[in-house]
């Protein structure tokens, strides 16, 4: 079956691979890996005016009512490059949450991320909760947080976070500034900035609770089946681009007066990695529609499908990568250990291969029963 992406969606991923050539490389990955906040100010501010910000969300708040397949364009290019700019982290992940919520203030607070006057990450993961992130152990007691939110994507520049927290029996969203809270920062695997952020009876007032009970479940349920689409996407570019440079590489390197890829060992890998590559693309374009769907089932089976065979193709491919590569492969000079990075670090977020799995067994049931 043949996908073609709608002339729309055609220009945004050419303006995103044209931006990209221009305003990233190697060089600036390296550079950023060291620095503490990820948000430089003339990429954000292109960003912006690219129109990138408001592309997936509603005309009401700034948007422009796109669709994740052109986001998914995007992040698909900044995974090609390596690139760590906080577009998800601190854009579409929390804006997505916000205008899944619907509520007055919800839209107001995403029409400040929209217009860039608030950089706010989404804590949605804490130790004792594992990937339920329906049951936090987080609570509201008395007017007060206490808990602690670990690998909040911020970028190392939120100055506040869209928290989950249980009040009484009912999941809450909260909106709370870092100010006041003890926060970690620290470099994830594949070289973002995160988080850990601990609430010590952090007092929480009526505003700061932007809603509770079912409408935050489907609202969260609904952005992290983005989140996971668009690890699909930054998997799916670092795949191309590791594909591309191993097979350069087997073309150039010699071995006994021979390319490498004249060996036939070589070339089986080589068209192992075509072949994966393909089926990665076509689950990306699957998911990039099924993930936005209202139908709980198909848009989390369909989730966890291509999370999980991601995790396990997507990563197959880096570590042939690696090996086609020998030991320069792992080297800090040389991109393709740090793609393998990446590829395992988004193999992890929202849900691990084993954890998708058994999500698929127990929807399967619910489709069963169904």
């Amino acid at each position: 079956m043949e996908f073609n992406l709608s002339d729309n969606t055609t220009m945004v991923a050419d303006t995103a691979r044209r931006y990209l050539k221009d305003h990233y490389g190697f060089d600036t990955y390296i550079q950023q890996l060291n620095q503490l906040n990820h948000c430089d100010p003339s990429r954000w501010d292109l960003m912006r005016e690219l129109g990138w910000f408001g592309l997936p969300f509603p005309e009401s708040v700034g948007g422009y009512g796109g669709d994740l397949i052109d986001v998914a364009m995007i992040v698909r290019e900044a995974g090609a490059v390596l690139c760590l700019d906080p577009y998800v982290d601190l854009v579409i992940g929390p804006g997505k949450l916000l205008e899944y919520l619907g509520t007055e203030r919800a839209l107001k607070v995403l029409q400040s991320i929209v217009d860039d006057d608030e950089r706010v990450a989404c804590a949605l993961y804490d130790y004792h909760a594992g990937y339920n992130i329906l049951k936090p152990s987080l609570s509201i007691n008395g007017g007060k947080l206490s808990g602690r939110k670990n690998f909040v994507p911020d970028g190392g520049c939120a100055n506040k976070v869209l928290t989950t927290a249980m009040l009484g029996d009912e999941l809450t969203l909260v909106l709370v500034p870092l100010e006041g809270c003890e926060v970690t920062r620290y470099r994830g695997l594949d070289g973002s900035r995160l988080a850990d952020v601990l609430f010590d009876d952090v007092v929480i007032d009526e505003e700061m609770i932007l809603s509770r009970g079912v409408k935050v479940e489907r609202a969260v349920s609904k952005a992290v089946a983005w989140l996971q689409a668009l690890d699909c996407a930054r998997m799916y570019g670092a795949a191309s681009a590791l594909y591309q440079r191993t097979l350069d590489y087997a073309k150039t390197r010699k071995q006994f007066g021979a390319p490498i890829g004249s060996f036939q060992v070589i070339q089986h890998y080589l068209v192992d990695m075509f072949t994966d590559l393909q089926q990665l693309e076509s689950m990306l374009f699957m998911v990039s529609v099924k993930a936005d769907l209202d139908d709980t089932l198909e848009r989390e089976h369909a989730c966890s499908a291509t999370k999980a065979y991601y995790a396990d193709k997507g990563v197959k491919i880096a570590q042939l990568a690696i090996q086609i590569h020998g030991g320069i492969g792992v080297t800090e000079e040389l991109d393709i250990g740090h793609y393998f990075r990446l590829m395992t670090h988004c193999s992890l977020t929202h849900g691990h291969g084993d954890y998708h799995l058994d999500r698929i067994a127990a929807l399967g049931e619910e489709f069963d029963r169904g």
